[in-house]
């Protein structure tokens, strides 16, 4: 019998490695200070400075895609998808200003963090095993079989953060299948059962 906590709702936002893409490497503002993406900004305290410096181990790789993978548990994504999220008027989304930089530091494109202030303690502590980070109790830096609460996750919530993990990011299936169809690139998803840390 399938357990009812089990969320089918939402797929976890994931990155696709694709051949000559730009990779992104530190994230700072401009003063060089390390930008904290685990923080939960508002439209009137988000940093407008921000920029991604490029992996100078892929000094050739420029092609631009609509999201990117990184280390620092943020979400790049391009003008154009940040455009097409907009449109859908979600309303715990902000999009928090970013330059990527080329191999010189110069600026090669203007994209978005894709920032959702909807962080909502989700996680099924009884089915899914975790570890609590000792540098950080707040959060688990081991994590296997993730299974959401459904009752926890309101009905109209289209994109939120799982709160206690680092890079989490969830979307609604019917949200992913959108983007999906629209050909948006560098994306992929991951089942929540998949997940692992």
């Amino acid at each position: 019998m399938r357990n009812k906590t089990m969320n089918e709702r939402f797929t976890i936002w994931n990155f696709k490695d694709i051949d000559n893409a730009y990779v992104p490497y530190n994230l700072t503002d401009a003063a060089g200070e390390s930008f904290d993406g685990l923080e939960v900004f508002t439209a009137d305290d988000a940093p407008g400075d921000l920029q991604f410096t490029a992996d100078p181990d892929y000094p050739n790789d420029f092609l631009m895609l609509d999201s990117f993978g990184n280390t620092e548990c943020v979400i790049p994504i391009s003008p154009k998808l940040k455009t097409f999220l907009e449109d859908k008027q979600i309303p715990n989304l902000l999009f928090i200003p970013v330059k990527m930089l080329d191999h010189k530091n110069r600026t090669l494109e203007e994209y978005y963090l894709l920032h959702s202030t909807e962080v909502i303690d989700a996680i099924d502590k009884t089915l899914t095993q975790l570890r609590v980070d000792r540098l950080n109790e707040d959060m688990f830096n081991r994590v296997k079989n993730l299974t959401l609460l459904d009752a926890n996750i309101p009905a109209d919530i289209q994109i939120f953060r799982v709160k206690g993990l680092y890079d989490v990011t969830c979307v609604s299936k019917a949200l992913a299948k959108e983007i999906d169809d629209n050909g948006f690139t560098g994306i992929e998803w991951e089942e929540t059962s998949e997940y692992s840390y």
